[in-house]
């Protein structure tokens, strides 16, 4: 008994709640106005130890004599893993092959960083179409008092990698220990021998070129997002 009366309750319930609704036309849809938008903010962030504490202004805490105490978004051992191989970004050129048939990757190393805006806004505006018509568009709207943070975004080093053995370029992990110095003795004879790499390289990954940024890009001002194309009439793309 309980639950026959506990189904009819529902059933009148929603029977009351449907009762409240209004079908509107297209004619009357087209009538209604409304305002509305949403603040929002937006964090990327790959590889970095101090990624979830963005309040950080600085990327680096440091002593009167300038001697860095602590360093933030910096690099995170762990998820590169031990051989460093799971922060990068490898691409092949037009499938690019050396003599061996090996094919050739342009290899980015120590990929990292962090990009956050405190707030952006999204709402809707009215911009004049192709056709003279008022239309309907999205707008991005950036502030000038929240920058974008970029935060030591870039990469440790490049270089050009080929595999050997079916092993592809981008798994190859050498690293900056020893290398071969020539000496000429007085009867001109040449010999090799090896000298550490000093500490500042030592360990490193090779390549190239190393690039890391890190600041605040100002902007202010917004994005309309629509269809130009679109005239209202029939067969239109909007």
């Amino acid at each position: 008994m309980f639950k026959l009366s506990l189904l009819g309750t529902v059933l009148l319930s929603a029977a009351m709640t449907h009762a409240a609704l209004e079908q509107l036309n297209s004619n009357e849809l087209t009538n209604v106005a409304g305002q509305g938008g949403a603040d929002l903010n937006w964090t990327l962030s790959l590889n970095h130890v101090y990624a979830t504490d963005l309040s950080k202004e600085n990327i680096s805490t440091v002593d009167a004599q300038g001697n860095v105490l602590e360093a933030f978004y910096v690099l995170d051992p762990a998820a590169c893993g031990t051989t460093k191989q799971f922060c990068r970004l490898a691409i092949a050129p037009n499938n690019h092959v050396d003599d061996n048939g090996n094919k050739k990757w342009l290899v980015f190393k120590g990929l990292q960083g962090t990009l956050q805006i405190d707030k952006f806004s999204v709402d809707g505006t009215t911009i004049i179409n192709a056709a003279g018509k008022p239309q309907t568009a999205m707008q991005i709207t950036f502030y000038d008092d929240n920058p974008l943070k970029i935060r030591n975004l870039g990469f440790s080093t490049v270089s050009i990698e080929t595999g050997e053995g079916g092993t592809e370029g981008y798994e190859n992990t050498p690293t900056y220990q020893t290398y071969s110095q020539k000496l000429i003795d007085e009867n001109g004879n040449i010999t090799t021998t090896p000298v550490s790499v000093p500490n500042f390289d030592r360990g490193t990954e090779k390549g190239f070129l190393g690039l890391n940024m890190h600041g605040n890009l100002h902007m202010s001002g917004n994005l309309k997002i629509f269809s130009y194309n679109c005239s209202g009439a029939a067969g239109s793309r909007c």
